[in-house]
């Protein structure tokens, strides 16, 4: 019972493993090959005999064909000028690799057993870019992120660290590290990220992720320093100038602007009234040569 239960269902994984094949999904009994865009990839076959004709087929379309008895190699659309056939072994070249290579490529040769591939074609990788914060327990948490402009095949992009903690050497395949605030800041941290044709490396120093408390003191002192040194001229030159005011009805200093003084109300001055004389009476003596005194009146010169 139990044996047949088991070989009822290896049946029905084959069969499954079958139609996926069938359909044109990538199995185990398929290749799968890596092209980076504006490079070259080469597709090995596995025949071991001399060929006398072979045709390379990407999906139902003809890529190259060759027969011993025409011997004339003849590329198709849009491969041509682009491909390369070697004629001993059937290995396809294909050159300047584009986006829309990427498909189904199969060998159709008497001399070469069924051979299929699928082709990946991918860009080459940027440089990553880090990141750095810190989290509320003084930890340090590097991120490294791919740009978003690399959109084909993230999924194939793997991560590693190098570093001088075990706690980044202990992350595998991890876009972020976390990393003590007590660890040494002068160290520099690496992100690598591969995928199966190229890598990247990018570096970040730990330092930087941190305030620098020194440098903020160095600024805020001659900032306050200066803040004194303005409070203080000020008071001094007020100073000066009320005494500089105070003082310009005794003397007169050119180039000093003082506010004019007002007016007092109680300021009075002495206009000489001189009184009428008779023709006989002359430098303030009478007829018999007594001095009179003259007469002042006092006016004040706010009356209108």
């Amino acid at each position: 019972m139990a044996a047949g239960s088991a070989g009822r269902l290896a049946a029905g994984s084959l069969c499954v493993g079958c139609l996926v094949l069938y359909l044109g999904f990538p199995s185990c009994a398929t290749q799968i090959i890596y092209g980076a865009v504006n490079q070259s990839v080469t597709l090995y076959t596995s025949g071991s005999v001399l060929i006398k004709e072979i045709m390379w087929k990407k999906g139902k379309d003809k890529v190259i064909q060759w027969d011993e008895e025409d011997s004339h190699v003849k590329a198709y659309p849009p491969f041509i000028d682009r491909v390369h056939l070697d004629l001993i072994s059937g290995n396809l070249t294909i050159f300047n690799l584009t986006l829309s290579d990427e498909d189904w490529y199969e060998v159709d040769s008497l001399s070469i057993t069924n051979t299929k591939f699928f082709l990946r074609v991918i860009e080459p990788l940027p440089s990553p870019t880090l990141n750095c914060s810190a989290t509320p327990e003084k930890d340090i948490v590097v991120s490294c992120m791919v740009p978003e402009s690399y959109s084909r095949y993230r999924k194939l992009v793997n991560y590693s660290w190098n570093c001088f903690s075990a706690q980044c050497q202990n992350r595998s395949n991890s876009s972020e590290v976390i990393i003590g605030r007590e660890a040494d800041l002068s160290q520099e941290i690496q992100c690598i990220i591969s995928d199966p044709l190229s890598r990247q490396t990018s570096s970040l120093r730990l330092a930087t992720c941190v305030q620098d408390n020194s440098r903020v003191h160095f600024m805020i002192i001659p900032a306050v320093f200066l803040v004194v040194i303005l409070v203080v001229g000020f008071l001094l030159y007020g100073k000066d100038h009320l005494k500089c005011c105070g003082e310009r009805a005794r003397t007169e200093l050119p180039g000093v602007l003082c506010p004019p003084t007002p007016p007092s109300r109680a300021s009075d001055q002495s206009l000489p009234l001189s009184l009428p004389q008779s023709s006989h009476v002359g430098n303030g003596h009478n007829e018999g040569g007594e001095i009179r005194p003259q007469l002042t009146y006092k006016m004040n010169s706010n009356v209108q």
